[in-house]
């Protein structure tokens, strides 16, 4: 995965990944926002789109949990923390998932 920075203030953006000669844009913590024919595709969504779909809704799936609406609370390259709902609420019950369990596919986020 190559890293796409901002510029003026070296904020990481998302990334972006060839996959079977395709590149994908994808969040800071991997969720994939697109697919493209080339690199310089992926890279204009993440910048467009990387920080903004994070206000988004997510779903997710995993272990025990089917078609689960969630809000994202906090990412970043290592996990991603969100809380189960339309809200993210104070008391709502919140999930962290480590980025390497959404590669292995254990757990997916999906706009």
């Amino acid at each position: 995965m190559q890293p796409v920075i901002r510029d003026d203030d070296g904020e990481l953006l998302g990334h972006v990944d060839e996959c079977d000669g395709t590149w994908r844009a994808l969040t800071v913590f991997g969720g994939v926002l697109g697919a493209h024919a080339s690199a310089e595709g992926a890279e204009t969504q993440v910048r467009n789109d990387g920080l903004a779909s994070m206000a988004d809704r997510w779903t997710l799936n995993g272990p025990g949990t089917i078609d689960e609406i969630v809000c994202i609370v906090e990412a970043n390259a290592v996990e991603v923390s969100v809380s189960i709902g339309y809200y993210a609420l104070a008391g709502s019950p919140r999930v962290t998932i480590p980025t390497d369990e959404l590669r292995s596919g254990t757990w997916s986020l999906t706009r």
